[in-house]
């Protein structure tokens, strides 16, 4: 197809966006994005049913929101040229299905753990990602944790843990695990203090950029090993995976469905039941 021609209408379909739909920068932004992806595929092939299935073919391994946000863009745009009579036959992409099966969370194995851990050279990292780890916290909940939210007992501390909602749960930790977590705190668990004596709490985004730098060194460890012909899968992942390590941990560990539910805050137990369906899936595959 001629790319002059074709430019024109990705340009006229965006402009109808923001102008007329008054879709926001950052969409019209998206969509320019994904079109020009798209767009070789019609160059190469032209606007046909063909194009558009080898194009879902060639983007079937990203994850499911990625491929439905792709095809709700291209069907936008097909739908457009469709109903402003510059294509005609069937309307074939209506066809894509946008709605999948849900995507069982991605944790980490026990190898990829200790090889993940071993590499976190500074305390304050390691202690962070050990807390969303053993208890499964999200960031956010982690970075908000208060010294005054550790309530210590004669025998067990509890973990006073505000999630999404303003919602409160309360964890139970051993008291060793709770006296590290305050240990050299101040008002805030996770404060740290400049130069100047003034302090702050890191951002959510910082905290995801070491995440990636620690994972980057040890997908580094990694590869050596298994130039030495150790069989580990490379750490693709982010903090939170480390919640979703933390719930199969858990289960597998014999923890009934609702007290994970409710370590993990929750608000529907099927949400937790796909942690289930992994760990039963594990199992079943070990006793092969």
């Amino acid at each position: 197809m001629d790319e002059k021609l074709l430019d024109s209408y990705i340009q006229e379909f965006l402009a109808n966006l923001k102008f007329i739909k008054r879709r926001s920068d950052s969409t019209v932004k998206e969509y320019k994005k994904i079109l020009t992806s798209y767009k070789k595929y019609l160059i190469k092939i032209g606007i046909n049913k063909v194009a558009f299935l080898t194009y879902l073919q060639d983007i079937s391994n990203l994850s499911q929101r990625t491929v439905r946000l792709r095809i709700i863009v291209i069907r936008s745009f097909l739908n457009y040229l469709y109903e402003s009579n510059y294509i005609q036959g069937t309307n074939y992409w209506k066809q894509a299905r946008t709605s999948f099966p849900p995507e069982s969370p991605k944790g980490l194995t026990e190898k990829q753990v200790e090889i993940l851990f071993s590499v976190i050279d500074d305390s304050y990292d390691e202690k962070f990602f050990t807390l969303l780890l053993k208890t499964g916290l999200r960031i956010s909940e982690a970075l908000s944790l208060k010294t005054e939210n550790i309530l210590f007992y004669s025998d067990y501390a509890e973990m006073i843990v505000i999630g999404k909602g303003n919602k409160e749960r309360i964890l139970k930790i051993s008291l060793s695990y709770a006296k590290n977590l305050v240990k050299e705190a101040k008002k805030m668990i996770f404060e740290v203090e400049t130069s100047r004596g003034e302090t702050f709490v890191p951002t959510q985004r910082t905290m995801q950029r070491k995440f990636k730098h620690y994972t980057e060194i040890a997908n580094q460890l990694i590869d050596f090993l298994r130039s030495k012909g150790e069989n580990i899968n490379f750490i693709s992942a982010t903090p939170h995976s480390l919640r979703h390590t933390c719930a199969k941990n858990l289960l597998t560990a014999g923890m009934n469905i609702e007290e994970v539910r409710y370590i993990l805050g929750h608000s529907n137990i099927s949400t937790t039941g796909i942690y289930l369906r992994t760990s039963q899936q594990t199992k079943i595959i070990a006793e092969i």
